[in-house]
């Protein structure tokens, strides 16, 4: 809960803030989605990088920020070549150089283009990218602060909520209101707005009461309050709405392009996105429109290219509205901006892999080992109050306590034979012979091939499963020499003659399976597998 508080407050940012400090966009090369995979393309079309990735960005200083097969994030340059390998949990794109990456049970860690370690921010919960020299990061009891590109906290976390500086001022939330500080963290304009955006062609718009208007740098009004929306300047004209309809101001607050739009994007190359009956075109800065609204989505300019959408497919147009690339692609991204930032992975799981690990003992694990039979986990006051649907597992729902923060919810003993067989029960009557039903005969000597514990979070342990399986990763490794095989989402050790181990997680969740028998671990590794895919269709 307090994970989803915090993603809510950052998106919260947005809101309040109405976050486009925007960068200057050269693309030359466009991500796109086909079936399941991104690649990238150039403008006309022809892909550059072959679709391979299960996600993917726009390039920024050079390179693009990727998720690979293994659903970790790296970086490549314009070729498709790693520049930095996939690795990490999550990553900012990179800004000025610099870009922020978590790995499973990391801190938020800055690195260079190289991939270099610059440091790392162990105070902080959350870190955006850079912009304008300085990043946002938020605290742990969700104050608000600035770092710089040596990691110096410039501005003490001391806001509710705040916004990237923009044109020299960055909005902050204080007590429900919304003002601005400079890069000293001094207050240059008093909270005292509900809504604010970032600065953007010298002004900014506010919400007081119902309505939104405009302001300078000093804080005073250069539109007065009058409109139901408003949205931020660029190229000199401003989207307001009036009623349910967006139309466009100019710099001294006239309307020059009357409202009648349902939705009216900003000018980018001198266009601007609007729609009206459920779709999208394009206006110039006479409202005149120039590409006939026809499109179910589509995105702004990016230079002379937009992207649109049209029978489910996406492609690519010029200023004139002529397919450059036709509609073939599930995907695209379609804004270049956006409120960029990583999440803290850190978890001390300490505690619990002590407690855990105090059921490994000499050839055993929790009291059993390949010669261990049903029937002694039967006799195991823990383990006493079984189930059986599959007849290859047995398990019971009792917790185990480990931590305050991690409970074992369930435990399951996996059987290479079956342990029971389905008998057919009859009875008579006058000497007829009639069914009555099945039960369950069990084969106490058959023996346990493998065990697996599913845990449960709470508490600071929310959303840490990967920190989780990492500490569990470090403590196999070392407890038993080996070397676990890293694979999305999951470790694995098959070993002939020695014990095997397979740790599933994501953020909510976590299994790990302790097997005497490698086959068995491979079977239920294969079942998982197919478990996965098909939900994933």
């Amino acid at each position: 809960m307090k994970n989803f508080i915090l993603k809510l407050m950052l998106l919260c940012c947005i809101i309040l803030f109405n976050i486009s400090c925007s960068n200057k966009s050269n693309i030359k090369l466009i991500p796109v989605k086909s079936d399941e995979k991104w690649g990238y393309i150039n403008k006309k079309g022809e892909y550059v990088i072959n679709p391979q990735f299960k996600d993917a960005d726009f390039f920024r200083d050079g390179l693009a920020k990727v998720t690979g097969p293994d659903g970790k994030v790296g970086f490549i340059d314009e070729k498709g070549k790693y520049k930095i390998a996939t690795q990490y949990k999550d990553a900012t794109p990179f800004s000025d150089g610099l870009a922020f990456v978590v790995n499973d049970g990391g801190y938020p860690t800055c690195i260079d283009k190289s991939g270099k370690t610059i440091f790392t921010l162990k105070q902080a919960k959350h870190v955006t990218s850079f912009k304008e020299d300085l990043a946002i990061f938020v605290t742990k009891d969700m104050k608000f602060g600035y770092v710089d590109k040596t990691g110096k906290v410039i501005i003490n976390a001391q806001f509710d909520q705040a916004s990237y500086f923009c044109e020299g001022l960055a909005a902050v939330k204080i007590k429900d209101k919304c003002g601005f500080i400079d890069k000293k963290g001094k207050i240059v304009i008093n909270p005292q707005f509900e809504i604010v955006s970032d600065f953007s062609e010298g002004k900014a718009f506010f919400k007081n009461g119902k309505q939104y208007g405009y302001i300078d740098q000093k804080g005073a009004y250069v539109i007065n309050p009058q409109f139901d929306r408003a949205g931020q300047f660029s190229e000199g004209m401003a989207s307001i709405m009036s009623g349910k309809v967006v139309g466009y101001i100019m710099e001294d607050g006239k309307i020059e392009i009357n409202p009648q739009f349902d939705f009216g994007g900003e000018f980018k190359s001198g266009l601007a996105l609007v729609s009206q009956n459920e779709k999208f075109g394009f206006i110039d800065k006479t409202g005149k429109i120039v590409i006939n609204p026809q499109f179910e989505d589509a995105s702004s300019f990016f230079g002379d290219i937009a992207f649109v959408k049209s029978a489910e497919k996406w492609g690519v147009i010029d200023k004139e509205g002529k397919y450059i690339v036709n509609p073939q692609f599930d995907n695209v991204i379609q804004n270049f901006d956006g409120f960029f930032y990583v999440t803290s992975d850190y978890y001390d799981a300490s505690a619990f892999i002590s407690s855990f690990f105090k059921k490994a003992g000499d050839n055993l694990f929790d009291g059993f080992n390949n010669t261990s039979t049903l029937q002694n986990v039967v006799d195991n006051p823990i383990y006493s109050n079984l189930n059986a649907e599959s007849q290859f597992i047995a398990y019971t729902l009792d917790d185990q306590i480990m931590t305050n923060d991690i409970l074992i919810t369930t435990t399951s003993f996996h059987f290479t034979n079956p342990i029971f067989e389905n008998i057919t029960n009859y009875s008579s009557y006058y000497g007829y012979s009639y069914e009555t039903g099945t039960s369950k005969q069990y084969k106490f000597s058959e023996t346990v091939s493998a065990i697996e514990y599913n845990l449960e979070f709470s508490n600071e342990a929310e959303e840490k499963g990967g920190a989780i399986a990492s500490a569990l990763k470090s403590e196999i490794e070392s407890r038993y020499n080996l070397n676990m095989e890293i694979k999305e989402n999951q470790y694995v050790a098959l070993q002939d003659n020695k014990w095997s181990f397979a740790i599933f997680y994501d953020d909510n969740y976590c299994s790990i399976i302790i097997a005497f028998n490698k086959a068995k671990l491979q079977e239920i590794i294969n079942t998982k597998s197919e478990l996965i895919d098909e939900s994933e269709l």
